[in-house]
């Protein structure tokens, strides 16, 4: 067998110690049994691999080692896009297939990274989770904080997996629905590994981050480390997404409480003063291509916890982008929303082109933790409450987001959102308008499926290349299982 066919039992889903390599005292750490970390230090050390900060993975081939390709191609899927003849033969076929919503986007020998990539993070933690506590030096309470935070990490990855592999949560159907399976033993070589349920995975994410928010560091002090404030936003996501948007308030509550111990200078960012910083001219709008803060150094002050990916497959500096937005979706930017410069339907040169390209000005995007995300969860669950004075405290953060976004006067929520439904319905509109064309719209489609609020939305769940359409059926909410992992476990159900 090639040694770049390894998934077999866990170790098909692994790969494993290669994400150590940013810590050289350890880089032979292998599975349980044998070589494992010693020291306080070595346990801290395995989270500042750069391996754990981005959706890559270890790839392991008759050459060596690489890092494997790591798009997402969830960016492909939100109903915002649309593309020409022209622009979508620049996909390549598994991009064609995730922008037409098939069910087969992977080949036989494709590592996958929505998949490769967290298992094998997942691995790590397990590592840390399972043996710090023994560790020599240090403190019980330093060896509780390094073991919440790996759990915390490892909830975060199956709460991923959970938005690609498992359907959207319906409370009716969930202790049925498969999703993905709970791997929390620090051994590669596991066997008949079954699939969890969806009920099993929320109530295993759920419980993780309960009991391990509270241990954690309260002082988020670098963007590639978790701290309360994560932990604390992550169980508010894992609510959020389950539909539970009374605990969801609770634990972003928390988590925008915590956001404020920090030494990373952690805030929203005020367009109406940062985009001439940032490059953007408005003589040469559509020549933007530089100068977004980077998220992983703590430049970005937005980030809270970097776990980054990459959009620069859809637009292009130079050349033909491959989709463009809906010009019904860019209607939603009013004219003084300064979110509207990101994008362009120039060349960069100033020629006309086919519809509104995003600028790669910016190109990497954040699946962790960032203070418009927090923002805007938190108004949506506010909004949701049967509590008035909730309800009237989203409009009042609602507006306070926003005027960091456009002027004070253009950020005022407009006179006709008079009642509940409107104002939850104008903040999920406000997070597409945030999150235009960055794959983020593709896990509120996901999780808004079964909202009596929104079905009338599904009449936009179209995609065209030009010449033909296709729409968004139920069953392309999850993807299919990876040819490469179904090949060695093939009891498996997969996902239609």
């Amino acid at each position: 067998m090639k040694c770049n066919h390894v998934y077999h039992g866990l170790a098909t889903i692994l790969s494993v110690v290669l994400l150590l390599g940013g810590c050289k005292d350890f880089l032979d750490v292998k599975p349980k049994g044998k070589d494992i970390p010693e020291t306080i230090e070595h346990y801290n050390g395995m989270f500042n691999s750069t391996n754990l900060t981005s959706v890559t993975y270890s790839q392991v081939t008759e050459l060596g080692t690489k890092l494997g390709v790591s798009t997402l191609y969830n960016i492909f899927m939100g109903d915002e896009l649309t593309a020409t003849q022209t622009s979508v033969s620049e996909l390549d076929f598994k991009m064609n297939q995730a922008y037409q919503w098939e069910g087969k986007i992977f080949g036989e020998e494709d590592d996958v990274c929505e998949w490769a990539t967290m298992y094998q993070q997942i691995y790590t933690f397990n590592v840390i989770i399972n043996n710090v506590m023994d560790a020599s030096g240090g403190t019980n309470k330093r060896k509780l904080e390094l073991q919440a935070e790996a759990r915390v990490n490892r909830a975060f990855r199956y709460l991923i997996l959970a938005q690609y592999f498992g359907k959207p949560y319906n409370e009716s159907t969930a202790n049925s629905d498969l999703c993905v399976p709970l791997v929390v033993e620090d051994d590669m070589n596991l066997k008949n590994l079954k699939r969890s349920t969806v009920q099993e995975v929320y109530d295993f994410i759920i419980k993780e981050l309960e009991e391990s928010c509270p241990d954690l560091v309260e002082s988020t002090n670098h963007p590639l480390r978790i701290y309360q404030c994560a932990g604390w936003f992550f169980l508010g996501r894992a609510y959020w997404v389950k539909g539970d948007y009374e605990n969801a308030r609770i634990a972003l509550e928390k988590a925008l409480k915590s956001s404020e111990i920090n030494t990373t200078g952690i805030t929203l960012w005020d367009y109406n003063q940062m985009l001439s910083e940032w490059g953007y001219n408005s003589a040469k709008p559509y020549a933007w291509t530089s100068g977004f803060p980077a998220n992983n150094t703590g430049a970005n002050k937005e980030v809270v916890y970097n776990y980054q990916y990459s959009i620069s497959s859809i637009s292009s500096a130079t050349g033909q982008p491959k989709l463009f937005v809906k010009e019904k979706y860019m209607d939603l930017y009013g004219q003084d929303d300064l979110r509207r410069n990101f994008f362009s339907n120039k060349t960069r040169t100033g020629a006309a082109m086919e519809g509104y390209r995003r600028l790669p000005c910016r190109t990497v995007f954040n699946l962790g933790v960032e203070m418009p995300d927090l923002y805007l969860m938190l108004v949506e669950c506010q909004a949701r409450s049967t509590d008035q004075a909730l309800q009237n405290e989203a409009r009042i953060n609602l507006e306070e987001f926003r005027r960091h976004r456009m002027s004070q006067e253009a950020a005022v929520i407009p006179a006709d959102i008079t009642s509940q439904e409107k104002l939850i319905r104008f903040v999920v509109e406000e997070r597409l308008r945030e999150y235009m064309m960055t794959g983020i719209r593709w896990f509120d489609m996901r999780r808004l499926w079964n909202d009596p609020l929104f079905q009338d939305w599904k009449a936009e769940y179209t995609h065209t290349d030009g010449e033909s359409t296709y729409t968004l059926t139920e069953d392309r909410l999850v993807y299919q299982i990876p040819p490469k992992i179904l090949v060695f476990n093939n009891d498996w159900q997969n996902n239609k």
